[in-house]
């Protein structure tokens, strides 16, 4: 199963390494991924389609956001727990609305979502921004890396025809 991970990890980062375009209009397309994955769960996958109108509003490239969604996806679990913690120091005690439950699943998720729900979809938007910076840099610096490497291998080539 790692071994699984690892090379769709790998994979997509070979993707996003070699894609086309200026390093911070694919950075920027990756971070937005990453955002719109992080607030996708608390909203019930509904903001995936806030990646379109993003990708827009912020000018950058559509698949570097799709490429980030898929890897923010992979990393989510990673910070759950956090983003919920996170969010319920903000807001502070969730709402303690109690409602008859009457052994209905459906009413029992309404009650957790009313007492947790806003907790974790702030602390999501919170962490989901930092990440999203976090991997616009990063992101940037691998494309410069990448191409620089390659642009001195090409050099390098002709140097010994």
């Amino acid at each position: 199963m790692w071994k699984k991970i690892y090379r769709k990890l790998k994979y997509e980062y070979y993707k996003l390494i070699r894609m086309k375009g200026a390093p911070s209009f694919v950075a920027r397309g990756f971070s937005v991924g990453i955002f719109v994955e992080f607030i996708t769960l608390p909203t019930f996958g509904l903001a995936f389609l806030l990646l379109f109108p993003l990708v827009k509003l912020f000018r950058c490239s559509l698949p570097a956001g799709l490429i980030g969604f898929v890897i923010g996806k992979m990393i989510l679990p990673i910070f759950m727990v956090l983003n919920y913690k996170l969010g319920y120091s903000i807001i502070g005690r969730p709402l303690h609305e109690h409602m008859k439950h009457n052994n209905e699943p459906w009413a029992n998720w309404i009650a957790w979502m009313k007492q947790k729900g806003l907790a974790y979809f702030t602390g999501s938007a919170i962490m989901g921004l930092i990440v999203a910076i976090g991997s616009y840099f990063l992101v940037y610096s691998a494309l410069q890396w990448y191409r620089q490497k390659r642009a001195r291998r090409s050099l390098a080539q002709r140097q010994s025809r």
